[in-house]
């Protein structure tokens, strides 16, 4: 007999896998957190393709646009103690709180069931039967516990509780709270978020919205401070998904892909 915890998780990736999405999404990322004494907000505009998932972004954000860098002038000097650089003299211009989000709204934190044969049915014919969902009869990833039923945003849920049983840098949901009637994610809480430290080393609480049968990703909040190279220190940091968006025009500026600009002051999802 089937565990009803690990059912309803199965139910929930089965759901979003099911998901459908416009074949192009324009959006704006917000991120915002206070660094140091010092609230910091960038905003950078975004487009991504669901069905491919491929992300392009603007790199400057509009906040650095209003405000660009001034130009440098005379000699920078660092004093190096206990490995550390410190500045002396006029700070640099800061430029971005984590780096340029390459994020997605559509991305589901492990959730979606992965296809080998997802890239075959992106190019398809339009006739073509499309894969739903897969189903792997391996083992499981984690062990799912059934917490209660409260509500979210006066929707009810059920509130899963999960133990990674493997790979726990790679499964990284630890709480999911998932709708009674569709089964699709409304909150999630993360150990670990994107790819960098020390972003990877707090939890994240995830929130989600349904838009058209469709779950997204609304909000993404740490859970702690994050302690940044060369002493800095954000609290409250959270990335936002705003005024996500079917385009009705083509492109206003130039937007980069990952392949063209990966550097490491980029934020991505693994």
């Amino acid at each position: 007999m089937i565990d009803v915890a690990y059912a309803l998780f199965m139910h929930a990736r089965s759901a979003v896998t099911s998901a459908r999405y416009p074949s192009r999404l324009d959006y704006t990322i917000d991120v915002a957190g206070l660094d140091g004494s010092k609230p910091a907000n960038d905003h950078y505009r975004a487009s991504c393709d669901p069905p491919n998932g491929s992300v392009r972004v603007f790199p400057i954000s509009d906040e650095q646009l209003a405000a660009p860098a001034p130009v440098p002038r005379g000699i920078n000097f660092s004093l190096n103690i206990a490995g550390d650089a410190i500045p002396i003299g006029r700070p640099e211009h800061k430029m971005d709180l984590f780096g340029v989000p390459l994020l997605d709204p559509t991305y589901m934190f492990g959730l979606r069931y992965r296809s080998r044969d997802r890239a075959n049915n992106t190019n398809a014919s339009d006739s073509a039967l499309q894969v739903i969902a897969v189903v792997s009869s391996g083992a499981p990833d984690y062990r799912i516990t059934l917490v209660d039923a409260p509500e979210i945003d006066g929707e009810a849920t059920y509130h899963l509780r999960l133990a990674p049983l493997r790979r726990p840098r790679q499964n990284r949901l630890r709480e999911l709270w998932i709708g009674t009637l569709d089964f699709l994610p409304r909150r999630a809480i993360v150990s670990g978020n994107f790819t960098d430290r020390p972003l990877v080393d707090v939890p994240w609480t995830i929130d989600f919205t349904v838009s058209d049968g469709a779950p997204y990703v609304t909000r993404e909040t740490a859970g702690a401070a994050l302690y940044l190279e060369h002493r800095r220190v954000v609290r409250d940091a959270v990335v936002i998904f705003d005024n996500v968006r079917v385009p009705t025009t083509v492109y206003d500026r130039p937007l980069v892909t990952p392949e063209e600009t990966r550097t490491a002051s980029m934020l991505v999802e693994p």
